[in-house]
């Protein structure tokens, strides 16, 4: 029963994500450009992540839009004591190709940790994205799930005609179908092209090292090496070691899986690490 409470909690995060970010709704935007004091008719450019993140390094952060730049700030904060919660609990682009992913067979899903290192690729397209304005390249564009799953859900059923670019069709085969729901877990574009979600991991495992945040840990001596937690991860950020459990940090996106589905209650969200003699 609690796993099927966190499933529908996710769920239900996951609808308010898209009523609070998304037109027709985007309630978050309206109620910052209403604080503001201005009128304008807010899209998801408007509330665009990527671009403000892009320019942190080069100096031009805070000329990327108001909206823009107050959202990502708070973003960014968040993570940092919280770890990344918009990831795990409120961005239905992340979430759309991993709960289709559910009813495609496992054996036509690509498990990507077994042939790539996901945390090195994480964190080295993360440095690509942020290094990139410095040397007149731009990719907050490029790639964009956030634009696509915006197309895909507000105009494309609504009736608009939307022209997709050759970009545009690539990101959303690569979003939806090949790290989408072909994945295991249903999250691989979350994992390699989402420097949101990379800069918020980032941040959140440095609030761990100075020990400000909490995160999950396995206690290995209540881990009975079942892999239930490893099955359930749609980061694929939870795998085996000598039969016991261990948690990709950088990876987790604090989504509560492994936590609900552990049979003998080894997963603990807390501050203090866990030690082997813990009850």
């Amino acid at each position: 029963m609690n796993y099927i409470n966190n499933d529908f909690k996710r769920i239900i995060g996951y609808i308010w994500g898209f009523i609070l970010f998304f037109a027709p709704f985007a309630l978050f935007q309206k109620a910052i450009l209403f604080v503001l004091g201005q009128h304008d008719t807010p899209t998801i450019h408007t509330l665009c992540l990527r671009i403000p993140i892009e320019h942190i390094l080069n100096g031009k952060f805070f000329y990327m839009g108001t909206v823009a730049v107050i959202s990502t700030i708070i973003l960014l904060i968040v993570a940092f004591f919280f770890g990344p919660l918009f990831c795990g609990k409120l961005c239905p682009a992340g979430a759309l190709p991993e709960y289709l992913s559910k009813i495609v067979p496992n054996s036509l899903k690509i498990e990507w940790s077994k042939y790539l290192p996901m945390t090195a690729l994480r964190a080295g397209f993360l440095a690509g994205f942020l290094l990139a304005p410095m040397w007149g390249g731009y990719l907050a564009c490029s790639y964009c799930n956030f634009y696509v799953f915006d197309l895909f859900i507000n105009y494309i059923f609504c009736g608009y005609t939307v022209a997709f670019s050759g970009s545009l069709i690539l990101t959303g085969i690569l979003w939806f179908f090949v790290f989408g729901i072909f994945t295991k877990g249903g999250r691989g574009f979350c994992n390699f092209f989402c420097p949101v979600g990379a800069l918020q991991s980032l941040l959140y495992v440095i609030a761990i090292k100075f020990g400000i945040a909490k995160w999950l840990q396995i206690n290995s001596t209540k881990c009975i090496g079942c892999g239930l937690c490893v099955a359930k991860c749609p980061m694929d950020a939870v795998h085996l070691t000598d039969k016991t459990a261990r948690i990709a940090i950088y990876q987790c996106i604090l989504c509560g899986e492994c936590m609900q589905k552990c049979p003998s209650k080894a997963i603990n969200y807390k501050r203090k690490a866990v030690t082997a003699n813990e009850k």
